[in-house]
């Protein structure tokens, strides 16, 4: 019954984690220490990002940072729509 749904989650099956994933569930299907494969089940499955944990943990590396721009081209960008927004292009201080 694990086995079907951790092999329907699987995009590939083949991959060393998931070959593993399905062995600790079999393990478990057959009435194997849940206390024992159970972590190692979920370690796998957190690996192969089929947990919502793991996911959310992907998409908030990979967001990128709003208080820093991204590259100096983005910096460049911000500096001209704030010149665009009325902003001063030149320090008044200065003059």
């Amino acid at each position: 019954m694990l086995v079907n749904a951790v092999r329907t989650a699987l995009k590939d099956p083949k991959e060393p984690a998931a070959v593993l994933a399905l062995e600790y569930a079999e393990a478990i299907d057959a009435g194997g220490d849940l206390a024992a494969y159970g972590p190692k089940l979920l370690s796998c499955l957190d690996a192969l990002l089929l947990t919502p944990r793991a996911r959310a943990a992907v998409k908030k590396v990979m967001e990128p940072d709003d208080s820093q721009p991204a590259s100096p081209l983005d910096e460049l960008r911000a500096r001209r729509a704030a010149r665009q927004r009325g902003a001063s292009a030149v320090d008044a201080a200065a003059s």
